[in-house]
């Protein structure tokens, strides 16, 4: 279980359009039971799952299935990075298959979208790719309207990884050891999520947007995923989620409550903290492509000419 605090944290983020997901930690798999209880009080609206085999994820899709039919499909929807075959095998409407957002993956997304499988394109860390992300989201649901498939029930997360871009940025700018590099810590993701969501933003205007919504499409979510502890009340935005573990969930109660949305309008602020970040050397699309860097999470790598 989670504490009062934590539980009353999660309640302040969903008041302000954020949804709480459980990050699964692979050497401590959720049991089935646990998650129902987990859910019982509607906090949470999904998880991240780090099983691999069909039966663990279907298991899951299960104990919170009761969720996702509640809320419509809003909720109770479970990330799992599986093979075409396996999500066959899991056959649970809360799925949602992990993609990775290289060239192969979007196609991916796309096919599986238009299949009408739910897909988390993970991880996306750079503006062309969360645009590149919704895209191929869009065509899977235009091909699945065309196909007389119903959309309202096809959901997508684009999957950020804050906390690690936090930690390898940080990282560097220990290393440059001034006065200046070290006023610029904890600042990297917050940019990356405020530019992310302006992305979203312009997108969901459009009028390609505009025909797959009248035919019943969902919104795409921003999941921030392995959140620090002070980045979950830091980032704070409309149709965005948080998949934390229960540990950095319950050491984010000391940061206090949200103080509002710190992402629309915001992206002018985004802008401003990437250019002070390479104004001390902090080059961000170096960061994410030199070996052995800590802001990993499956195969997707940024490209040397797609920075943000």
């Amino acid at each position: 279980m989670i504490s009062p605090l934590a539980a009353a944290l999660l309640r302040q983020l969903a008041a302000e359009g954020v949804a709480g997901w459980l990050a699964e930690d692979a050497s401590a798999p959720f049991a089935a039971a646990r998650l129902r209880r987990l859910a019982a009080d509607g906090n949470f609206s999904g998880l991240r799952s780090a099983a691999g085999s069909a039966d663990a994820v279907r298991e899951a899709c299960d104990a919170l299935l009761w969720v996702y039919d509640a809320s419509d499909g809003d909720a109770g929807l479970v990330s799992a990075a599986l093979d075409r075959a396996t999500g066959r095998a899991v056959d649970r409407p809360n799925l949602l298959v992990r993609i990775s957002p290289d060239g192969p993956g979007l196609r991916a997304v796309t096919a599986t979208v238009a299949a009408g499988q739910g897909v988390d394109v993970s991880p996306v860390r750079t503006l062309a790719g969360c645009a590149e992300a919704m895209d191929a989201y869009f065509s899977g649901l235009e091909l699945a309207l065309a196909a007389g498939l119903s959309l309202g029930r096809v959901a997508a997360v684009i999957s950020v990884p804050v906390g690690e871009i936090d930690a390898e940025v940080d990282a560097r700018l220990a290393r440059l050891d001034s006065p200046e590099a070290l006023r610029h810590r904890g600042t990297a993701a917050l940019a990356v999520a405020r530019l992310a969501f302006r992305v979203r933003e312009e997108r969901l205007g459009g009028e390609w947007w505009r025909v797959l919504r009248a035919a019943g499409a969902r919104p795409p979510r921003l999941l921030w995923t392995a959140p620090l502890p002070h980045q979950l009340t830091a980032l704070v935005g409309w149709g965005t989620g948080q998949a934390v573990s229960l540990e950095r969930l319950e050491a984010a109660v000391v940061h206090g409550p949200p103080n509002g949305d710190t992402l629309l309008k915001a992206e002018e602020a985004g802008h401003a903290a990437l250019a002070a970040l390479d104004g001390v050397g902090i080059d961000m699309a170096e960061v994410f492509r030199a070996p052995g860097d800590t802001c990993r999470e499956g195969v997707g790598r940024i490209r040397p000419h797609d920075p943000f």
